[in-house]
């Protein structure tokens, strides 16, 4: 299991990181925090809007997980920024492009998983 430091609230979290999908096929980014040798669920990395994203892309909810996270994403080599932003009420998500080869050492059958479907939905 492959997890990656998280520090918030003056503490050093272990974050592990599940990949899924939402509902229409959009990459869906999990958080499992790992205390004490027990799984916690920790939040979703990634928002659902009302588009289809391109294939391992998703908008970053930094409503709920602060401005901060996007320098942890990268520090990580998780994802790059598009320069796509989507408004939702009052919040202003940007988009990422996930590292396919990131994605795949994470959480193979997950990113597995999620590309079949997202395949099937809308061709290679």
């Amino acid at each position: 299991m492959k997890t990656f430091d998280l520090e918030k609230y003056g503490t050093t979290y272990k974050i592990e990181l599940k990949i899924t999908s939402y509902m229409e096929g959009n990459l869906a980014v999990t958080m499992t925090s790992w205390e004490n040798g027990e799984p916690e669920p920790w939040n979703v990395l990634t928002v659902n809007l009302d588009s289809v994203r391109p294939q391992n892309c998703a908008f970053i909810d930094t409503n709920n997980n602060g401005e901060e996270i996007l320098a942890w994403i990268i520090r990580h080599g998780l994802a790059v920024p598009t320069g796509i932003y989507a408004r939702s009420g009052y919040c202003q998500y940007p988009e990422y492009r996930f590292r396919p080869e990131r994605l795949l050492e994470i959480d193979p059958d997950g990113y597995s998983a999620y590309l079949h479907d997202w395949r099937k939905r809308y061709g290679s």
